[in-house]
């Protein structure tokens, strides 16, 4: 039996570094943005692990790259 990350089952949670590697952003900013509203809320697993829901993290990327395509029609 083989398998695919491709077909893996994702988590709906995205940790703190994966947050960073989607967005490309340091883990510092992400965590400002969360504290000023600009980003998705954190939401606290076991622990002190700290995740964000994933839905919400492609949405925020999704809004960010149409305001950027936006941008730069206006131009």
């Amino acid at each position: 039996m083989t398998t695919d990350s491709q077909s893996a089952i994702k988590s709906p949670f995205v940790l703190l570094p994966e947050a960073a590697k989607m967005t490309n952003c340091p883990r510092s900013t992400i965590l400002k943005y969360t504290k000023l509203g600009l980003f998705p809320p954190m939401v606290r697993l076991l622990g002190d692990r700290i995740a964000f829901v994933r839905a919400d993290v492609e949405d925020w990327i999704e809004t960010r790259l149409d305001a950027s395509k936006e941008a730069a029609n206006d131009e």
